[in-house]
């Protein structure tokens, strides 16, 4: 399983905390802990996890589509760790507040 406290703290660096091959590859980390998943939403937040990574994969990155998507999976995020009853469940809560700030975060001007 991933790190919580790594993804929570490159998420709070930032969009530039990480690279995209570093992002793609957390990611997939995440899928597959998902998919191991049991819980209701799982298999949905795995799902829009690759459309995460397909995203960030383009040619050229829809930045609005990015933020909505991590939003999203925030909200998802924070929804699952009330349904989760192992020892992580304040991480994974805190994993999906800290995607739904960075979703809430202005974009560096350019």
């Amino acid at each position: 399983m991933p790190q919580f406290a790594a993804t929570i703290n490159k998420i709070g660096g930032g969009v530039k905390a990480f690279t995209i091959s570093a992002a793609v590859k957390n990611i997939e980390g995440w899928e597959t802990a998902l998919s191991d998943m049991d819980t209701s939403g799982a298999k949905g937040m795995a799902r829009d996890l690759g459309r995460l990574k397909k995203l960030l994969q383009a040619e050229e990155i829809d930045g609005e589509a990015v933020k909505e998507l991590i939003g999203k999976l925030g909200e998802a995020t924070v929804k699952l760790a009330g349904k989760a009853e192992s020892k992580n469940a304040e991480k994974v809560k805190q994993l999906g507040e800290a995607l739904t700030a960075a979703a809430r975060q202005e974009a560096p001007a350019a």
